[in-house]
């Protein structure tokens, strides 16, 4: 199999975002780009140069929406909670079917048909209070933890082979006890009942469950309103309007580049062109 480059990934992700973005128009979804991709947005008019993955959040129900348009489909693979048998991530990816990734992780329990991708995050509703946003928030990541941790060896999950034979001596009693508890699907459906407890249209608040720190990842749901075109690596997406807002409460100063030494991809995969 052929490695792909840094700039193969991006590209090939731009076009799965690109296909996304014309099935959104077309059916009145709106979304945003996110996260790193979201500074790629205001700071490079495109990918950080470094970055090889793409990130949009939709509103739950934008997202139940765009998951059931792209069930229909055959260009790509969906890879989802609700789609996939142990699947160990809580949101979707879109996959390119002629690309293969190989995990520099033991134990990794990533799916066979996983590739080059892009990232599809839900974004579900939070209490108003603060003490029950908190409660709330890490009930949900302990269900989520308790997911990850009871699918097959995932516990042991480490880039280094001994650290990942000593994680899984020293946690096996753990993930045993856990398992008399319930299976990986008695967690992921505890944890996909919760997530939606909610309702966003009637939340205050909202966030991504999986990054629920509580300062920087629950927003106001207004910041979900009102959405506009951004230029991405030469193409057109959708971002929220109120992206200054998100990106200074999560990233702080995110116009600065980081040190040269953090100008890394951190994602414990490497790329190919499948035969």
């Amino acid at each position: 199999m052929k490695k792909l480059t840094n700039k193969d990934i991006q590209d090939i992700s731009v076009d799965i975002l690109v296909y996304i973005d014309e099935l959104c128009r077309k059916n009145n979804i709106e979304y945003s780009i996110f996260y790193g991709s979201l500074i790629g947005v205001e700071r490079h008019k495109g990918y950080i140069p470094w970055d090889d993955d793409l990130d949009i959040v939709l509103t739950r129900p934008n997202y139940e929406k765009l998951l059931t348009l792209l069930r229909k489909q055959e260009k790509y693979i969906l890879l989802s909670p609700e789609d996939t048998k142990n699947y160990r991530y809580a949101f979707a990816k879109l996959v390119d079917r002629n690309t293969k990734a190989i995990s520099k992780q033991y134990y990794n329990s990533e799916d066979e048909q996983l590739g080059v991708y892009v990232d599809i995050f839900p974004i579900d509703g939070f209490p108003t209070d603060l003490e029950e946003r908190k409660e709330f928030g890490d009930l949900c990541e302990l269900y989520r933890a308790n997911m990850v941790f009871s699918l097959n060896n995932s516990y042991a999950i480490s880039r280094s082979w001994i650290k990942a034979k000593m994680k899984r001596v020293l946690y096996y009693p753990k993930y045993r006890k856990l398992l008399k508890q319930g299976d990986f699907d008695y967690w992921q459906k505890k944890y996909e009942e919760l997530v939606i407890k909610y309702p966003i249209k009637d939340a205050e608040y909202c966030g991504y469950m999986e990054f629920i720190n509580i300062y920087w990842g629950v927003f106001p749901t207004s910041w979900f309103k009102e959405y506009e075109d951004v230029e991405f690596e030469g193409h057109t997406f959708r971002a929220i309007k109120e992206r200054d807002k998100f990106l200074r409460l999560r990233y702080d100063d995110y116009m600065m580049l980081p040190p040269e030494e953090e100008r890394v991809t951190h994602h414990p995969y490497d790329f190919y062109f499948r035969d």
